[in-house]
């Protein structure tokens, strides 16, 4: 009866521990699911941590399961040999067997559990030790073919864009890369892929060219694959791609128990890769971001304006190089600081007038910038060659929304603008009445090639006179007279411009031109005797078209040496630009020696225009103030 009542108690034992055991299981597996799947990535959250703790437990309870029905065993064995010392009938003994038996198998099923779940805590851990997706996506792959065995396997996720498929990566089981043109001609079944991924169905055979359910797929009858699986990675019920393995070796590879696990070890791979997705796509908005403001950085930087922002209270957000320049205030200095503050030392420009303005009556301007204004001839503080001319623009800011949040102020120096207007007018001024055109726009385009204040160089110069002025006015009136003179300089002045001549001097009734100034000219000597021979041509030409006009002629010299040109005046009177030098005496000179239109040339001139002209005879001329006779010539015209 004792002996009974003992095998009766060991097998409520072992009913118990059964029970337990199943409930231990199914709770494990719960946490499981949860800790190493639904909740990897937020391992610092002190909820998950407890779930953790409680999978400790668990894991741990279930070690001790075995322990206790290793014991059990033992005892099992015990009254087994014990009954049979005395008797027992072997009916008894028949049924501790069976239950022995079943105990095991329960057991060696849950080792199979713990092992498998710890495997996938163990790649749990290792997906979920980096971010960077590529490196993922190759854990990803290796550990899947390690835990299934399978000889090789690949990866397509699902494109957020387009949300075509898209390979990613391929490995074999000796975790080596299968290269993309490698992989995009291999025996694979892309068609058991988006079968997939379109079903959300996880897909298992072991004998692939058997299985009536997989006919369809070409590829799987063609490259002879035995064995194949293949998973969809689910993320909040999102299909974000596939993990297929398969071998084309061994048949039966590949069980339920393999697809399930294949299934839990998707759940974390795609969890895995979902965050190694957002950990990129984070990095490179980031990235975007901090192009955009390096960007943003260059443009202001190189922007020649000053821009200055300035938030809704009124502090200094962007203060730009140029802003520094302008005003010379340093840049990190200004930012961060009120608008009061910044530019208390330029308040008479009106900076913080119009900042203030910005901000008190932002409502009235949302949409467009306050009335410019022109600050002429100020001080800029620290900065010299001063007076400088500034314009300030302000705006409105406002962010999308339409909210205002602060004022942008924009500074036009307009100093060398203003000054090089200023050097325009003065050129024109000075040489629009008496040169070409061409040669002001030129001497405009290229201020620094005129010296106003005065150089040396050689010049080719021109004098012309009218001969017999005193009679004339003894016999016209004074108005005839000034009219008939302003109709012949008229004709001389364009002879003189068609060689781009500038005319230096009205001298009455005589007229003075120069060459090689105040622009460089090559062949100034040539230019001058065809301008002076056009003057001539002119003239007879006037007269024969106008036979009623009264008949006069002039005396023209050219000559060519050294003479000082410049501006010659005072700072508050009308400059003019002219030569001074004993060449224009020699050439006014020369005039005083001819008449009836001839042109006597100088042997200085003569020398450089020799190839090109016609002359007389050399002959030697005494002159004013000159103690040595000149050799001069008449131009005769040009060969």
């Amino acid at each position: 009866m004792t002996q009974a009542l003992d095998m009766s108690n060991i097998h409520e034992i072992s009913e118990s521990l059964m029970r337990i055991s199943r409930l231990l299981h199914e709770h494990t597996h719960k946490l499981e699911v949860a800790v190493e799947g639904t909740y990897a990535g937020q391992t610092g959250d002190p909820r998950v941590s407890l779930l953790m703790d409680a999978l400790i437990v668990a894991r741990k309870a279930d070690l001790e399961l075995g322990r206790n029905s290793q014991a059990l065993k033992r005892l099992t064995t015990q009254q087994l040999s014990t009954s049979s010392g005395k008797g027992n009938t072997a009916a008894t003994r028949a049924v501790f067997e069976r239950e022995r038996a079943e105990l095991q198998s329960n057991i060696t099923f849950l080792k199979k559990q713990r092992d498998e779940q710890g495997i996938l805590a163990d790649i749990a851990r290792t997906l979920n030790s980096t971010l960077e997706f590529d490196e993922v996506l190759r854990l990803v792959m290796d550990r899947v073919i390690e835990f299934v065995g399978a000889e090789r396997g690949f990866l397509m996720l699902v494109d957020q864009q387009t949300q075509d498929l898209e390979f990613k990566i391929a490995r074999d089981k000796q975790a080596r890369t299968i290269p993309e043109s490698e992989f995009m001609t291999a025996g694979i079944s892309r068609g058991v892929v988006k079968r997939t991924i379109t079903t959300l169905e996880p897909l298992v055979s072991d004998d692939a060219k058997l299985d009536a359910s997989l006919n369809g797929h070409e590829s799987i009858m063609t490259f002879g694959i035995r064995s194949m699986m293949c998973a969809p990675l689910v993320v909040r019920d999102h299909c974000i791609g596939a993990v297929y393995v398969d071998s084309r070796i061994n048949a039966n590879l590949f069980r339920q128990q393999h697809l399930d696990l294949l299934v839990a070890f998707c759940n974390q791979a795609a969890i895995a890769i979902d965050n190694a997705r957002l950990f990129a796509d984070l990095n490179r908005a980031i990235q975007q971001v901090q192009d955009d403001k390096q960007y943003m950085d260059n443009i202001f930087a190189s922007i020649a304006n000053g821009v200055v922002t300035i938030d809704s209270r009124g502090y200094v957000t962007t203060f730009n190089a140029s802003a520094g320049l302008i005003l010379q205030i340093n840049n990190s200095q200004a930012i961060g600081r009120h608008y009061t503050e910044a530019f208390a030392s330029h308040a008479h420009i009106g900076v913080v007038d119009l900042l203030h303005n910005a901000l008190e009556h932002a409502e009235l301007h949302a949409h467009g910038t306050f009335v410019p204004s022109s600050v002429d001839n100020c001080i800029i503080p620290n900065r010299l060659n001063g007076p400088f001319s500034l314009n300030l623009y302000v705006s409105s800011l406002r962010d999308t929304q339409g909210a205002h949040i602060g004022a942008a102020l924009v500074i036009d120096d307009r100093t060398e603008i203003k000054r090089s207007e200023a050097e325009t007018k003065k050129i024109r001024g000075i040489f629009e009445r008496y040169v070409h055109p061409n040669v002001v726009k030129q001497l405009i385009r290229d201020k620094n090639a005129l010296n106003l204040g005065g150089e040396t160089k050689e010049i080719s110069v021109i004098f012309a006179d009218i001969r017999g002025f005193t009679r004339l006015s003894e016999s016209m009136p004074p108005e005839a007279v000034m009219d008939m003179i302003n109709r012949y300089m008229r004709i001389m002045c364009e002879a003189i411009w068609e060689e781009e001549g500038t005319i230096t001097a009205f001298l009455g009734d005589a007229v003075m031109a120069i060459f090689n100034a105040p622009l460089p000219q090559e062949q100034h000597a040539l230019r001058a005797v065809r301008a002076a021979w056009k003057m001539r041509m002119a003239v007879q030409g006037y007269q024969q078209t106008h036979p009623q006009e009264r008949f006069i002629s002039f005396g023209i010299g050219v000559n060519t040496g050294l003479a000082t040109v410049g501006n010659i005046g005072s700072q508050e009177r009308m400059q003019n630009y002219t030569a001074i030098g004993d060449v224009v005496n020699v050439a006014s000179r020369l005039q005083n020696n001819v008449s009836d239109n001839d042109i006597l040339l100088n042997d200085t001139t003569y020398q450089q225009v020799y190839p090109y002209v016609r002359t007389g005879q050399p002959f030697q001329l005494s002159v004013k103030n000159k103690a040595t006779p000149l050799t001069v010539r008449y131009l005769l015209g040009p060969l």
